[in-house]
């Protein structure tokens, strides 16, 4: 009778173990993710900080590496988290501006797992359009991403700053119905960011 009720009492107790044990293994994942993810945001934080102070800055190859690791490292524990895809693209981005050779594609491509995991995020489809461009892609793929970027953003201030030198600097190269987009963008950013619209303006004067 006592080993009857003991064997009961274990299967009883037995999915609340199943369950912290569960919730354990989500802690500890969570805990390696957010420890990569910190030590590539010091390091992003750190070279802008150097940036600012020297615009000759360039990041070191064995920084990047370091850094690629730790976000690489955080998305194998988070692999459906859009903000470490975006952490990833930065850091690329920053190492093809020190003339790192990376692969061509990386940095394009974790801006598209970015979006694709959250699509309703209109900076990514922004900073996406601005990424392909500093590849020289002024194509269709360009053009939709800038176009959606206003679609869901039409207020938010890197969207609007992105659309009016883009307005500017790709004039006679965009479809009309985009430059229309574009240009009303920057009528927005008159009105609410007037400072950044003049700044803008007059880079191209």
């Amino acid at each position: 009778m006592k080993g009857s009720l003991s064997w009961r009492r274990g299967l009883l107790v037995l999915p609340v173990i199943l369950v912290l044990c569960l919730a354990a293994f989500q802690a500890f994942t969570l805990l390696r993710s957010e420890v990569g993810r910190y030590q590539t945001e010091l390091f992003l934080d750190h070279w802008q900080q150097e940036t600012e102070d020297s615009r000759s800055f360039v990041v070191d190859a064995s920084e990047l590496e370091v850094a690629l690791g730790g976000v690489d490292s955080a998305i194998r524990q988070m692999p459906d988290n859009p903000a470490l895809y975006v952490l990833k693209a930065r850091v690329l981005e920053r190492g093809r501006l020190s003339g790192i050779d990376t692969e061509n594609n990386s940095e394009l491509e974790a801006w598209e797992k970015a979006i694709a995991l959250r699509p309703a995020w209109p900076y990514s489809w922004s900073d996406y359009a601005r990424a392909r461009s500093q590849y020289s892609l002024i194509d269709a793929e360009f053009e939709a991403a800038l176009l959606r970027a206003s679609q869901l953003g039409p207020w938010e201030p890197r969207v609007l700053e992105n659309s009016a030198l883009f307005s500017f600097h790709y004039r006679g190269w965009l479809s009309d119905a985009l430059q229309a987009e574009l240009d009303n963008s920057y009528q927005k950013l008159v009105k609410a960011y007037p400072h950044s619209a003049r700044r803008i303006a007059k880079q191209y004067q």
